[in-house]
């Protein structure tokens, strides 16, 4: 049902791999089934990859925030979901192809069915951004420093880049 995810090939344990590994998946932007699908390929690209279980569920749920965020407010006909890896950290980003929108974690009512999605992004990510996509529309990218990694200093966002430092329990 899912592409096969793509493989460490380095004869190094993960824990010591010295690059980067990377894959995407496109999947429909107007389908409720969307993001369990993203859900899913996240969880087993980064089982695959030898992530630990932590980070993965965290990455899984924040996929799974933002695809049905993309899904729900855009009018894109195809999101595409980015799963990297390195050294020091995991990540997902998650593309929609609408119009580009800023988006800002919002607090909202205790009764309130929806609207905590970057809440739940902000809480988990060390940290977060958000930028136009390549093809028109928005990207949100959300990392997770690996336990045992050290969190790389803060760089300077561009004025499309919001950057939101999150702690992230190891």
């Amino acid at each position: 049902m899912y592409p096969a995810a793509p493989r460490d090939h380095a004869a190094e344990p993960p824990t010591s791999r010295s690059h980067s590994l990377g894959t995407c998946l496109r999947l429909p932007g107007h389908s409720e089934r969307t993001p369990g699908e993203a859900r899913a390929y996240v969880g087993l690209t980064l089982a695959d990859w030898g992530v630990c279980e932590a980070v993965r569920a965290d990455l899984q749920l924040i996929v799974s925030e933002l695809a049905t965020n993309a899904v729900t407010y855009t009018h894109s006909s195809e999101i595409t979901v980015e799963i990297t890896l390195t050294d020091d950290e995991a990540a997902v980003s998650v593309s929609d192809h609408g119009p580009h929108r800023r988006l800002h974690a919002q607090d909202a009512a205790p009764d309130a069915e929806h609207g905590r999605g970057l809440l739940i992004v902000e809480a988990l990510a060390t940290r977060w951004e958000q930028s136009r996509a390549d093809r028109g529309g928005t990207t949100v990218r959300a990392l997770i420093t690996l336990p045992g990694r050290k969190p790389p200093a803060a760089t300077p966002a561009n004025k499309d880049v919001e950057d939101a430092p999150r702690g992230h329990p190891s």
